[in-house]
């Protein structure tokens, strides 16, 4: 009886030690199976951002090759153009009434005009000008041409020691100031816009602001993703590229604040090693 008593115990001990085994390899192979799916999740991640990235980065290169195409046709052709208007307004103008020298002088002077615009524009698409003059002074200009519209208050304020950060990284920086002006210009009514430089041992801080009508930031960045439109998370992802931290303050009545900030070009050295 003591023996069968015992054989069951023991039957019962072996059986519940293979049950407590196979649960925990079960155990076991479910935790690596779920490990493995999960790494396999992350590297697919990885490599759709990845592949985003070099993607935005070719359109990018795409379209700097398109802009200086522009650029030099600009230059190349239209200036050309308007020489040749300003020539023949040129010889015109002795043989002409009295009465209409001042609308052909008013005319010689708007070609004039039309003639530093189109330099001013072809050298702002022009992608190894802006390297050669760096983003700062392209900024610059950019700022000037808005004032010159006198539709736009516009100032400036700069601090700290200025430095030059990787060619690249400028191109990138300053296509973005440009979409964010010419939000300005086409959205804001703004009548005031100013730009503030920052220059630190650390980090490169840039601001933009204006006291137009301002909008609501969340449901501009919903339906820019929705319309998967080139808006505010276009800007966001290009920013992304060169590791600055973009971010847009704005309400409705109130104007937009746009604050960049990008490491000191020795720190993103670094980063990119």
């Amino acid at each position: 009886m003591q023996t069968s008593t015992l054989a069951t115990a023991l039957t019962i001990i072996i059986s519940t030690g293979i049950v407590l085994c196979l649960s925990i390899a079960i155990i076991y192979f479910l935790f690596l199976y779920q490990r493995k799916r999960f790494r396999h999740q992350q590297e697919i991640i990885e490599i759709r951002e990845t592949f985003n990235q070099t993607l935005l980065q070719s359109k990018l290169a795409i379209q700097e090759q398109t802009l200086d195409h522009i650029s030099k046709e600009l230059h190349a052709n239209f200036s050309h153009l308007v020489s040749l208007i300003n020539i023949n307004l040129s010889e015109i103008l002795p043989q002409s009434p009295a009465e209409q020298r001042e609308n052909i002088i008013e005319t010689k002077s708007l070609a004039k005009q039309l003639m530093s615009e189109l330099k001013a524009l072809s050298a702002n698409l022009n992608t190894d000008h802006i390297i050669h003059i760096g983003f700062v002074k392209a900024l610059d200009n950019e700022l000037s041409r808005l004032a010159k519209t006198k539709k736009y208050e516009v100032i400036i304020a700069k601090s700290g020691e200025e430095y030059r950060m990787l060619p690249e990284h400028e191109i990138i920086l300053f296509r973005l100031c440009q979409e964010v002006l010419n939000n300005v210009v086409k959205y804001a009514r703004a009548s005031k816009v100013s730009t503030s430089l920052t220059f630190s041992p650390d980090r490169f801080a840039l601001t933009i602001a204006d006291d137009g009508s301002g909008f609501n930031v969340e449901d501009a960045l919903k339906q820019s993703g929705e319309k998967q439109s080139t808006g505010l998370l276009n800007i966001r992802k290009r920013a992304a590229l060169i590791n600055a931290e973009f971010n847009i303050a704005s309400r409705e009545g109130e104007g937009t604040l746009v604050s960049i900030n990008i490491p000191h070009p020795e720190i993103l050295k670094s980063l990119v090693i």
